[in-house]
């Protein structure tokens, strides 16, 4: 591009005597087309419940931690039932293997 088709009187878009009319144009089909963005857009918004989200957030993490939360309710529920009807456990048992009453009547009988 040589020197002459830089200067502004003398480009070649601007030459056309019709230019006025057709970057008006231009202007008036953009700032529609951007009108036409925006009333989707707020459409859009309205019909998901009004008001614009930011970008990426989403209701999951939410409905996810309620649900863990919720087991995890139930699970010590549960183990409290359980406990409270269960008699005597596994770890619940002395290390010797003889009662109070019995070591007494071995110790007397001997």
């Amino acid at each position: 591009m040589d020197e002459e088709d830089r200067r502004i009187e003398t480009h070649p878009d601007l030459v056309d005597p019709n230019w006025q009319k057709h970057a008006e144009l231009d202007a008036w089909l953009g700032a529609k087309k951007e009108l036409k963005k925006k009333r989707r857009k707020q459409r859009k918004a309205a019909a998901s419940g009004g008001g614009y989200r930011e970008p990426g957030s989403s209701r999951w993490p939410g409905i996810a931690a309620i649900a863990v939360l919720i087991v995890l309710v139930v699970l010590v529920v549960a183990a409290v039932t359980v406990n409270a009807v269960q008699e005597r456990g596994v770890n619940e048992t002395p290390w010797f293997p003889l009662d109070e009453s019995q070591i007494t009547r071995l110790v007397t009988d001997a």
